[in-house]
Order: C-alpha cells, then sequence, then structure tokens
C-alpha cells in the first residue's frame, strides 16, 4: 500500500510539474490605454522577449461581453505568436473591464472604425513592424476584420476564426439567451 501511494505521489507532482511548465507564458506584457474618438479603451499587449520592431496581431472579438484576455484564454496563442516573433493586442469591448462606451450600442462599421483607430495607435505607440500588422477575428470579428482589411492599407494579413455566418442572427440569438 505504501509502494502504491508513494508512485501515485510521484505520478500527481510529475503531473502538476507539467501543468505549471504548460503555463509559463514566456512573453512580456503590459496594459495599455488608447484613446478613440468615441471611447477610452483598456487594453494587454504582449510582446516576443528576444524581437526587436515584431509584428503585431491584433485580436477582434467576436459577440458578447469579452475583457482584453478573454479570460486568459488568449495567453496560449499570444505565447505561440510571440514565439514566432509577433506582439499581440486586445482590448476591453467598451463598457467592459476598464473600457468605457457601450459594445451593444456598436454596429459592424462602429467596431471596423474602432480597429482601425487603435491600429494607428499602436503604429504610434509601440516598437512593432509596421509593415507586418495583422488582424485575428473570431466569430463575429469574422465581420468586422475583412471591412477593416478593405479599408487600411496597414493590414496586411488577416485570420479568421469560425467566422459569424449570420451575425444579426447571433446578435439575437445571444441576446434573447441572456
Amino acid at each position: 500500500m505504501k509502494r502504491i501511494l508513494l508512485v501515485l505521489g510521484i505520478v500527481i507532482l510529475g503531473l502538476a510539474g507539467w501543468i505549471v511548465y504548460q503555463h509559463f507564458y514566456d512573453m512580456k506584457q503590459e496594459e495599455v490605454t488608447i484613446q478613440t474618438k468615441e471611447t477610452t479603451l483598456h487594453g494587454v499587449v504582449s510582446f516576443p522577449k528576444e524581437k526587436e520592431k515584431p509584428g503585431l496581431i491584433i485580436f477582434v472579438h467576436g459577440d458578447g461581453p469579452v475583457n482584453a484576455m478573454y479570460d486568459d484564454g488568449y495567453l496560449p496563442l499570444w505565447e505561440e505568436l510571440a514565439k514566432k516573433g509577433y506582439a499581440s493586442l486586445a482590448w476591453d469591448k467598451p463598457g467592459i473591464g476598464k473600457s468605457t462606451g457601450d459594445w451593444l450600442n456598436q454596429s459592424m462599421e462602429d467596431r471596423a472604425n474602432e480597429v482601425i483607430e487603435v491600429i494607428e495607435w499602436a503604429k504610434k505607440n509601440l516598437d512593432i513592424d509596421p509593415k507586418k500588422i495583422g488582424l485575428w477575428g473570431a466569430s463575429q470579428g469574422g465581420w468586422v476584420v475583412p471591412k477593416v482589411a478593405n479599408a487600411s492599407d496597414d493590414v496586411s494579413f488577416s485570420i479568421l476564426v469560425s467566422p459569424a455566418i449570420n451575425w444579426i442572427e447571433q446578435g439575437k440569438y445571444y441576446t434573447e439567451k441572456v
């Protein structure tokens, strides 16, 4: 019985060590404040530790009351992007966390304009390679990203993750669900 408990204890310690190792996010993070025409946005930017003038990937949230880090859900992806030489930036949606405004009153056009203002802010305030700015959009963000990419010459690439097919129906679904 003692031997089984010893082996079990070693396995548990090993698993705990592996979990801690897997969640050691090797990047520099800082909180930022982004002033737009409509609101003040609270954001988080993550930089690779060793790369000067990294590219930048701006995260465009989907529908819903989302904070900058998506409740830390972005961290594993941001770490991988940092390993590839990219900084990552996202912000609390208006009215969420420390951001002012109300995301519920934003149209897709408003959201696209917000992202364009964030791009301009990033070029002026972050030490990044302005020729390597990309957008990452999930769900409803998949409607916003193409609008921004079409309107801004600063966007060199975009990544769409499960883009929404019909953002109006999606919004109605979430509104009725709440």
